[in-house]
């Protein structure tokens, strides 16, 4: 019976860190596959109609339009949709919230020119193109609709760039996954930020200081951004320090 009870005792102290360790692996997976299936959408494409920076969205007078057309004709081709809506609504996209549990205003739906997609590998994405036409964010949802919901958790930030710069990189030089998807902070090769400072908001990219830190207790409006450009940097591993 002592023996038993011994085991019991370990068995009860061991198990939150098993099952955390465990749903950490199926985040990190669920994360690359999600990347995986949206770079190779966009590599089928290229082989299609050339690489993205001679992709052109210049006959296009709304940002809907141009999300409609860059989904329609580079993206749904090559991924599996199971339901798309544009513009974004619930039936695509749950209300996102920051690493700290708030009600993030950046990600959100009936939002002109932001649409969203669920995919049958179960991730949702919200996506829209930047008005400069040489790029676009997207967020992805790892479990689609189903909760918590929240960024560095179950919602990672993403950029595409191609072109010159402009919205989401200031030069040619701010993408270290040029011309494709990428995770937001770590695309900024010029910059070059450390995981340290994505983690506590220190990394300061176009008046982004603070906002987008992979930390909690930080009031980011976005805080949970960088968590993803975290993960990757970490070698597609949730470390220890993750706020997890």
């Amino acid at each position: 019976m002592i023996t038993l009870g011994i085991i019991g005792v370990v068995a009860a102290m061991t198990m939150p860190s098993l099952i955390a360790n465990y749903q950490k692996k199926q985040v990190v997976n669920q994360l690359k596959k999600a990347y995986s299936e949206i770079s190779q959408a966009i590599r089928i494409s290229e082989g299609q109609y050339g690489t993205l920076d001679n992709w052109d969205f210049s006959d296009f007078s709304t940002a809907q339009e141009r999300a409609n057309y860059f989904a329609q004709n580079y993206i749904f081709p090559n991924i599996k949709i199971l339901q798309s809506c544009s513009p974004s609504s619930e039936k695509c996209w749950a209300d996102v919230y920051t690493i700290d549990g708030v009600k993030s205003v950046s990600y959100v739906n009936n939002y002109a020119g932001r649409s969203s997609f669920v995919t049958s590998s179960g991730y949702s994405v919200y996506y829209w193109l930047h008005g400069v036409g040489n790029g676009g964010w997207f967020i992805v949802d790892i479990n689609g609709l189903k909760k918590p919901n929240k960024l560095g958790k179950d919602v990672f930030v993403f950029v595409m760039s191609w072109g010159n710069g402009g919205a989401a990189t200031t030069s040619d030089k701010c993408s270290r996954y040029k011309l494709g998807l990428s995770p937001y902070g770590a695309h900024c090769l010029s910059l070059s930020p450390t995981i340290d400072e994505l983690v506590d908001g220190s990394f300061d990219f176009g008046g982004t200081n603070g906002s987008f830190n992979c930390k909690k207790g930080t009031d980011g409006k976005s805080a949970g951004g960088y968590c993803a450009a975290v993960i990757m940097m970490d070698s597609w591993d949730i470390k220890r320090d993750y706020p997890w």
